[in-house]
């Protein structure tokens, strides 16, 4: 059933913006699916949420490019009338250690996963305030803005002050009851979600077993806290950044065995079958 709102969310043809705009679908908002280069994919989200009997509006373009994050914004409310939420979720991810930064790379980053984020934020926000909506702003964060791995030192460090801005948004929004919060997902498969695929994925089959809750989180997951977020339980929540991830923040452990072996002198044991017993044993006798 529908609920006469409106949510944006940007790089919703696949991954994580898909899953949440099929979630915010089901909980009623009419959605404007956005996407870069991936029309095909764009096609198939707005089928899907059709079905789910919300109005859909397809938009393009990159929001590295200054002037895109804005006109998003006025193509939603033309199209759908108005804009109630916005879900800063498109961006990339790239790596490289500090011997090989470019400046194509980080310019690239800067673009997309921090100038474009802030200001489709920024147009949301003067048309929140100018039309009294006390809607909701999100963005798509990561762990990576709280625990280092290796060769993310620009892209978790956007993440960070990323993260570091929602908050003062949330204080310049706050007399106005717009709320504006982030989201940091951890290990998200995206590539195939399904069980007996992920087993047989060479990164997927083994990232469960770095993180707390022995499982990897999917679009699905993400789409459920954004849900929450932006609803009226959430009403007196803003300013905040949930790590979506497992519990893989809380351990700081590494994402894969890649960072494992780049953080840690370890190569040489990984192989090797402990006997926890005879481990706890040890510390006994100690």
């Amino acid at each position: 059933m529908r609920n006469n709102k409106v949510a944006l969310v940007t790089g919703s043809s696949k991954g994580i913006g898909r899953g949440i705009a099929i979630q915010l679908a089901k909980d009623g908002y009419d959605i404007a699916v956005h996407y870069s280069t991936s029309k095909y994919e764009a096609l198939n989200v707005v089928r899907t949420l059709t079905d789910l009997g919300v109005n859909v509006c397809l938009l393009q373009g990159d929001t590295g490019d200054p002037e895109v994050p804005g006109r998003l914004v006025r193509e939603t409310v033309e199209q759908l009338s108005r804009l109630d939420v916005l879900v800063n979720n498109a961006g990339f991810t790239e790596f490289e250690e500090l011997r090989d930064v470019t400046v194509d790379v980080m310019d690239r980053l800067y673009r997309v996963n921090y100038r474009g984020m802030i200001l489709g934020a920024s147009a949301a926000a003067k048309y929140m305030v100018e039309h009294e909506i006390q809607g909701s702003i999100i963005f798509n964060t990561s762990i990576r803005g709280f625990e280092p791995h290796s060769s993310d030192a620009v892209y978790g460090g956007l993440k960070a002050a990323l993260d570091r801005s929602i908050r003062s948004f949330a204080i310049d929004l706050g007399r106005y009851g717009i709320r504006v919060n982030g989201f940091s997902p951890g290990v998200t498969n995206v590539r195939c979600p399904e069980p007996k695929d992920e087993k047989e994925n060479p990164f997927y089959k083994y990232t469960h077993k770095f993180i707390p809750l022995r499982r990897n989180g999917y679009a699905s997951d993400m789409g459920d806290v954004v849900s929450w977020l932006v609803s009226e339980k959430a009403s007196y929540v803003t300013g905040q950044n949930i790590c979506v991830d497992g519990g893989l923040s809380i351990v700081g452990a590494p994402e894969s065995m890649r960072d494992l072996y780049n953080a840690f002198d370890v190569r040489d044991i990984t192989n090797e079958v402990f006997d926890m017993k005879t481990i706890r044993e040890s510390f006994k006798k100690k």
